[in-house]
């Protein structure tokens, strides 16, 4: 595993974790609660930020990090979930063609988003990760369906190259400042299509490589088989993404993997609905994460905290942590106060960052 990403001559260490920033704000929270919680990077929407308000408006403000006060790691996610979410979900959300992709509503209702649009878009928001448009499929399809998905992300990603390099032009973006580019690695639970995926992406060449898909075993977890062969895969001297990844004992078994660059909704989505994660003993380095049971679910709207004075962990040192009792929350969360939905996020974004703090002491 590589220590560091340079991207717009700002060096940041790996592994390194990603908060869900979709629109440009994480949700109930703002940029300085972010950094407080030492989260060191966010990841926002391609498609939706092209929809409201625009991407043009963003580059007005000389890009996401002025627009969001925000100075960490920033990574643009291309749009392909919506691809999949919308579409393919729903046939009347749009149409893929091998152009591009036709939504039908929003802004964006009745036009055609081409691959070569989603990185001129990417490079309007100022990310410092840009990744290729790609197309993937629901899981239980044949495998003709899902090579027919690989093949288009291959075709695209190509296309999506040959735009970065005449925007890195027309920005006057050197070797040393440039954003880095990724493309997305398809191919379902089909290892043989992965592989195939990998090499002709590989023969295009970007900085790094995600594991694409809605990669979900029997069980409704992520596809740890599939990840881990995936990511011996990508060759070491790439950066390897596992995108949408995960709740933390995924995030642990990823990196051990070889995994590096990781974003979930999970931990702030699931903070405003009252499950907050807790360290079950001291974290010191990785190894005390690799212990069983290393943590545990606390869900706030419970009745036995409405008159606890304790907080939510003794082995969190966020602001929350600090300042609050369970009882309190507890209350906030009954109102319905929007300051509920923020001290939950703050914690939960702590306990992420403090997994890739134990990383980082190995």
């Amino acid at each position: 595993m590589k220590s560091t990403l340079i991207s717009k001559n700002k060096t940041y260490s790996l592994p390194i974790f990603l908060t869900d920033a979709t629109f440009g704000v994480v949700k109930s929270v703002d940029s300085k609660d972010i950094q407080d919680s030492q989260i060191r990077g966010v990841v926002v929407n391609t498609y939706h930020l092209l929809n409201e308000p625009g991407s043009k408006v963003i580059e007005g403000f000389g890009g996401i990090k002025n627009f969001m006060n925000f100075d960490g790691l920033t990574v643009t996610d291309s749009g392909g979930w919506q691809i999949f979410s919308l579409i393919h979900r729903n046939k009347k959300a749009g149409k893929i063609t091998e152009d591009g992709v036709i939504f039908s509503y929003g802004k964006l209702k009745g036009t055609l988003f081409t691959p070569e649009d989603c990185i001129q878009t990417q490079f309007e928001i100022g990310s410092d990760i840009i990744i290729c448009l790609d197309d993937f499929t629901p899981p239980n399809v044949s495998d003709e369906k899902i090579l027919d998905t690989v093949e288009r992300t291959i075709r695209w990603a190509k296309r999506c190259k040959i735009k970065y390099e005449e925007m890195l032009k027309k920005y006057n973006f050197s070797e040393d400042n440039r954003p880095l580019l990724f493309a997305v690695v398809q191919g379902g639970d089909k290892i043989h299509l992965r592989k195939y995926c990998i090499d002709k992406l590989l023969e295009i060449g970007f900085d790094g490589y995600g594991f694409g898909g809605y990669m979900i075993d029997e069980n409704g977890d992520l596809d740890l088989n599939v990840s881990e062969k995936l990511a011996k895969l990508i060759p070491d001297n790439f950066f390897k993404f596992a995108l949408g990844v995960g709740d933390p004992s995924q995030v642990i078994k990823c990196m051990e993997y070889g995994w590096e660059i990781f974003d979930c909704t999970l931990p702030t989505r699931d903070a405003r609905h009252k499950r907050l994660y807790i360290f079950n003993h001291e974290i010191n380095n990785f190894e005390d994460l690799k212990k069983d049971n290393f943590f545990s679910y606390l869900y706030l709207g419970k009745d036995k905290f409405i008159n606890s004075n304790e907080k939510i962990s003794n082995f969190c040192d966020c602001y929350t942590c600090k300042n609050f009792s369970l009882g309190y929350l507890n209350y906030l969360f009954k109102i319905k106060s929007v300051t509920a939905y923020r001290l939950a996020s703050i914690h939960n974004m702590r306990f992420y960052s403090k997994i890739f703090d134990a990383y980082l002491q190995k």
